[in-house]
């Protein structure tokens, strides 16, 4: 990855956007500020996260189809866009201003304090949908992407479960799997959904589709 690469699909390259002017990133030399790696990505990150239009790049991104393009896009990386455009697939679209409410003072640390928890994104949403923010899972996700957190669909394993991972998928989120594998989603798709490695949710898959 070359340094500028990070951020390959920075908005102030988005000529005619009204709102690229208005970008955090908008005077960022690239070469300066961004190297290659997770370092890179950080930064990068938290440039984002400080961005007071990172809702309209993220979502103007997006319906140009740089989902899987190199960089960081409205504070997203190109594997956590894909998740997004799996995510469609079986109608999951967030609500990025929810996810933004999210980011409050309050919200941020319930969501840290949730997620520290070891709460699935799916059961986070139940819990702040209960105590007065209706959300849903996806969206979830996105705000804990944005911090820097953990967005896997999948909840920590408890210490007393001994199940192997893939078991736990076939388990925990036959549901989703089957939504996704039912609406066209290949292996590849319902791993990066999941959060897991191919193998693991190809295993799981199979052994839904079999028990069918």
């Amino acid at each position: 990855m070359t340094p500028a690469a990070v951020l390959a699909g920075r908005p102030a390259s988005a000529e005619g956007s009204h709102w690229a002017q208005q970008s955090a990133c908008h005077t960022t030399n690239a070469d300066d500020f961004f190297g290659p790696g997770p370092a890179a990505r950080a930064r990068a990150r938290e440039i984002c996260l400080s961005c007071p239009v990172r809702v309209a790049c993220l979502t103007d991104r997006a319906a140009d189809g740089i989902a899987d393009t190199e960089g960081m896009v409205g504070g997203l990386d190109e594997a956590q866009r894909r998740v997004l455009k799996v995510a469609e697939l079986i109608g999951e679209r967030p609500d990025l201003e929810r996810a933004e409410q999210l980011l409050s003072p309050s919200w941020r640390y319930r969501l840290h304090k949730l997620r520290n928890g070891g709460y699935a994104p799916r059961r986070m949403a139940e819990i702040l949908t209960g105590e007065g923010l209706t959300v849903d899972a996806i969206t979830v996700r996105v705000a804990l992407w944005w911090i820097g957190a953990s967005g896997k669909a999948l909840a920590r394993r408890a210490s007393r479960d001994r199940r192997p991972l893939w078991q736990r998928l076939h388990d925990d989120h036959a549901d989703e799997i089957r939504r996704l594998r039912g609406s066209g989603a290949r292996h590849i798709d319902v791993a990066e959904y999941l959060g897991v490695h191919v193998g693991t949710s190809t295993r799981a898959v199979q052994s839904l589709e079999v028990a069918a």
